[in-house]
């Protein structure tokens, strides 16, 4: 039997009870002019603390004193001065309940408050079922009905009696969401549902494959991310069935769904555990679907983090040679100014001097590195094999957009996408490439 309580006792004490502090009760408890009137037609002690008290708690919390119910020594201290008579008072009026139904009723009327009633029954459930669509907590429920009855100065019933309408409410909204999370749900696909769930020899499920991917980058662990993502889309629940419910819902269900095991989905009823099989389903192909864009990223970095270093590694071994060629330049600058100084045949000089081999060497190297354009994308082309072994099918799995219409950047993944699906080794003539910086 599932348990008819829905708040802690904290919780409870929160809303049906006296505040506790002293700022609040001096703040909510001081008596006005006519409150100090109405206590004072009291003949006794006992019965002007008492009334005074009932008053208070019918004001706030807003529900009626009980008998022998202990009163905040704070509030019964903060009473008793205003009226003049002592605390002890208190003692031999909370026990003789008659006396207490016949001061709240008539306190009851000077309030202008009413009793709970069984129309308030149905006011109430209404309430609650419209607070329990956004909402799986049992104290905004409470609260939410004890403010209503508030505001329309409606005596508080028991706690429990709010308690019951709450968990009530809260059974449907649940029941609500599960039926709109699996509404429409095909018989195949309610049976690939109860598949993920199911045990094979050596005690696994799909489900637990599911959810424990690999995560150290490698085209291997792409491929697996994508079976798993495969898997999950093969059973066709779209990601729109979550706005079927409020989102607030959706993301309890969702959030359970994600940490209880297989064994506990199988001990749920039917509809529920369909729904929050569904739930997984949703979470399950946003999360593997990010699992592979952060995977790409961080091979893609690796790639060019390598190919950074082997650019590193060149300009360091370029670097003497091109000390070594301005060294070279040099001296044939001065060679040729020379030359012209003193009216010699610069050629013959080059010839006898420096020869023509050696300058024609330092002629290419001084080539090759104006050539080149130094930014590493040579080195990044160059380790084209090991994007070759990842790419075709990351970019078969995904459907790209852009907000931007005609996007050229998406010709260009097409025009990939096709080549790898053809098995072509070679890009066609003519391909977009306006969003290649230059």
């Amino acid at each position: 039997m599932p348990s008819r309580t829905i708040l802690s006792p904290a919780q409870r004490s929160a809303i049906f009870d006296p505040p506790a502090d002293r700022a609040t009760i001096e703040r909510l408890y001081t008596l006005g002019p006519e409150d100090l009137g109405q206590v004072s037609r009291r003949r006794r002690g006992p019965n002007r603390l008492g009334y005074a008290v009932q008053l208070c708690y019918l004001r706030h919390p807003g529900r009626a004193l009980l008998p022998g119910e202990a009163v905040p020594a704070a509030m019964l201290s903060l009473l008793a001065d205003q009226i003049g008579c002592r605390t002890d008072d208190f003692a031999d009026y909370s026990a003789r309940a008659t006396t207490l139904r016949e001061h709240r009723a008539e306190i009851e009327a000077y309030l202008g408050v009413r009793a709970f009633d069984r129309t308030d029954v149905r006011s109430m459930l209404a309430l609650g079922s419209e607070i329990a669509t956004s909402t799986d907590r049992g104290e905004a429920i409470v609260a939410g009905m004890v403010d209503r009855l508030r505001l329309d100065r409606i005596v508080l019933p028991a706690a429990s009696t709010l308690e019951r309408l709450a968990l009530i409410v809260r059974a449907q909204a649940r029941k609500a969401a599960h039926t709109g999370l699996i509404r429409d749900c095909s018989a195949d696909q309610e049976a690939a549902l109860e598949r993920l769930i199911a045990s094979d020899d050596n005690g696994r499920t799909r489900l637990g494959w599911i959810r424990e991917w690999p995560e150290a980058p490698s085209a291997a662990n792409l491929k697996g991310i994508i079976e798993r993502l495969d898997a999950v889309r093969g059973i066709g629940i779209t990601a729109d069935r979550a706005r079927r419910i409020h989102a607030a819902r959706y993301a309890v269900i969702a959030r359970t769904a994600g940490i209880i095991t297989a064994q506990h989905f199988r001990r749920l009823e039917r509809p529920r555990r369909l729904a929050m099989l569904v739930a997984s389903m949703i979470e399950m192909e946003a999360a593997l679907t990010d699992a592979a864009l952060v995977m790409v990223e961080k091979m893609v970095g690796a790639l060019f983090r390598r190919a950074d270093r082997t650019r590193s590694d060149r300009l360091l071994g370029q670097a003497r040679m091109l000390k070594d060629t301005a060294r070279f330049h040099a001296r044939l600058g001065r060679l040729l100014v020379d030359a012209r100084a003193t009216g010699r045949d610069a050629f013959r000089a080059i010839d006898e001097r420096m020869g023509w081999d050696q300058f024609e060497r330092s002629i290419r190297f001084a080539e090759g590195l104006t050539r080149s354009a130094d930014d590493g994308l040579e080195e990044v082309v160059e380790r084209y094999p090991a994007v070759r072994r990842f790419a075709p099918a990351f970019l078969a799995a995904f459907t790209f957009r852009t907000a931007r219409s005609g996007d050229p950047l998406l010709g260009a993944i097409e025009a990939l996408r096709t080549m790898y699906r053809d098995g072509r080794s070679v890009l066609p003539k003519r391909l977009p490439t306006s969003f290649i910086k230059p």
